[in-house]
């Protein structure tokens, strides 16, 4: 049975909303009609049983007009006049008081009922079922000093049950069409709707083919779907972007690795070759293997440092640094590290301000910043810290007099590997991975980072951290 269901069980989302819109559509339909079936029957059988109690009440009256000694053949006589009161397809009947059949006036067109006798005291109107028909059975006394007995008047709900079961034809007909015309009209709609997701699978499978470059088509339909397309590409463009990086960092990071391997790998071929006997070509040759191996050693420690950071989850609810205590601490550490250079801290905060970071990683960052701009200024310059309130955050600068950064560079000094001027920098010791860990911690905090020009010459580089409440 399962088996069965699936393999007849609807894949496409045209008809999955083909089927729910007819469905919907026509349960809509079916309550309706099932309801105005019902009140127009309840109005219809109770306008019968108006009609028919309207005559019923003016045979009544006849005979109590025609006065307490009404005979039988007075009745017999008044055969035609009730025939015109009464209506074509009811039927009329005297009967004595034993329930025998006196006199019969029937309708046109209208057959012989067998309807059991049941004396009354008064006027009654039932509504009965007799040989699979409806039909009303109106019933009065006649009292006279001739003649005691009963009139009975039958009426088949004929024209009813016709109108009823024409109407239900009707409606059932109709309900039929509206199923039909509602899938037919809900499967175009759904083709419609789903042509962008169709596009939308068929972006992802040429991307799957051919890689990230592909992009989806913007429909400027303002809806969900429209969204959903252009989050979809901006998703696209950021997996695209961190692809590149990523890849960019595999072929910078085996870069660097490629160099100092090859140099060990030439040093411990001489000394395989002549280090044994010459004093003078170990000693070098160990000398620079162990340099190379201290290189290798920074850089997988910044590169782990780099995937710490990216990796590693804040709590902002608890992050708080107090930013003139851990700058004021990492000033005091360079000032006697490197006391050739002259280290000034402009503290223009009104208060101590809290802002969202944790102590350690500011501390981590200002050494970053501290770090480069020692690198790459010379001797006896000035390199300024300084710390401003704005409106919704602190802002901390660090102005050095180096070498400076190109303009076009700028933006790119945060990426990973890069360096603006490689011989130098791999002469200081740097991997251009310094900044981007220092970017990538404040991000996580939701703060920024900006590097510009310092005229007439160095850097300026900018941090904005969120006040901490």
């Amino acid at each position: 049975m399962n088996t069965f269901m699936n393999r007849f069980k609807p894949s496409s989302l045209k008809v999955k909303w083909a089927l729910a819109a007819g469905s919907a559509i026509f349960l809509a339909f079916f309550l309706f009609s099932f309801f105005q079936y019902h009140a127009i029957s309840k109005w219809m059988v109770d306008e019968e049983e108006n009609n028919f109690g309207r005559v019923l009440d003016e045979i009544t009256v006849f005979f109590k007009q025609k006065g307490p000694n009404i005979q039988l053949q007075d009745i017999y006589e008044s055969r035609d006049l009730m025939k015109q009161i009464a209506e074509k397809d009811q039927t009329i009947r005297i009967l004595d008081r034993q329930g025998d059949q006196v006199l019969e006036i029937r309708g046109e067109n209208e057959s012989a009922f067998y309807v059991p006798f049941q004396p009354v005291r008064e006027k009654t109107v039932t509504l009965i079922e007799s040989e699979g028909k409806q039909m009303l059975i109106g019933r009065s006394p006649i009292r006279s000093s001739q003649f005691n007995g009963y009139f009975e008047i039958i009426q088949p709900l004929s024209r009813y049950e016709k109108i009823m079961k024409n109407l239900f034809w009707m409606m059932t007909i109709t309900g039929v069409l509206a199923l039909l015309i509602s899938a037919i009209i809900g499967y175009f709609m759904a083709r419609s709707f789903v042509r962008p997701l169709n596009k939308l699978s068929e972006t992802m499978r040429s991307i799957e083919r051919k890689g990230f470059h592909e992009r989806v088509e913007i429909v400027k339909a303002h809806d969900e779907i429209s969204d959903l397309s252009q989050i979809f590409n901006k998703m696209m463009s950021e997996i695209e972007k961190s692809f590149q990086q990523q890849q960019q960092f595999v072929e910078d990071a085996s870069h660097e690795l490629r160099t100092p391997i090859q140099v060990l790998e030439g040093h411990l071929a001489l000394l395989n070759r002549w280090g044994k006997k010459d004093p003078t070509i170990l000693e070098e040759s160990l000398q620079v293997s162990l340099e190379e191996l201290e290189r290798v050693k920074r850089l997988i420690g910044e590169l782990l440092e780099l995937s710490r950071a990216d990796r590693e989850k804040f709590d902002l609810q608890t992050a708080r640094a107090n930013p003139q205590k851990v700058i004021d601490k990492v000033i005091r550490d360079f000032k006697f590290l490197h006391q050739e250079h002259t280290f000034l801290c402009l503290d223009e905060l009104d208060y101590e301000a809290m802002v969202i970071i944790m102590p350690r990683h500011l501390e981590q960052i200002m050494i970053i910043l501290l770090d480069n701009a020692v690198k790459y200024s010379d001797k006896h310059s000035n390199i300024v810290i300084k710390l401003v309130n704005r409106e919704e955050d602190v802002m901390i600068e660090v102005k050095d007099e180096g070498i400076g950064i190109p303009e076009d560079d700028l933006p790119k000094v945060f990426d990973r590997f890069y360096r603006v001027d490689k011989a130098r920098s791999r002469e200081k010791g740097g991997y251009g991975l310094g900044l981007a860990i220092a970017s990538k911690l404040i991000q996580n905090y939701n703060g920024d980072i900006l590097a510009l020009r310092n005229e007439p010459s160095g850097t300026i580089l900018r941090i904005s951290l969120k006040y901490a409440h």
